[in-house]
């Protein structure tokens, strides 16, 4: 599936302060290795729910991505899609479209 990122590059700052003060990432911690795990959960959420989502205005798909980068730096992804799954299906049937093929 080809996934475009939803999230505009001058709104990843946005994101990685957000990140940093909700979560108390140490400043030690580079921007890039946050903004690592933001691609992988935008990745992520998008192949899982079949549509592009938006990080922006959506506070589900927001919030969805913000606890995927915790649960990603501490290295915690099997709980974290255990614990979230239901998020995901509330993000797919949000973005249902139906195809009208019978």
């Amino acid at each position: 599936m080809k996934n475009n990122f939803t999230i505009e590059s001058n709104n990843y700052k946005e994101i990685i302060v957000e990140i940093r003060r909700e979560q108390a990432i140490s400043p030690q911690i580079s921007d890039d290795t946050i903004l690592g795990y933001i691609k992988d959960g935008i990745y992520d959420i998008n192949d899982v729910c079949g549509k592009k989502q938006d990080f922006i205005n959506n506070l589900v798909a927001r919030s969805l991505l913000k606890n995927y980068v915790l649960y990603a730096f501490y290295k915690r992804l099997a709980e974290f899609k255990e614990l979230y799954w239901s998020d995901y299906v509330r993000l797919q049937r949000d973005s249902y479209v139906d195809s009208n093929v019978q």
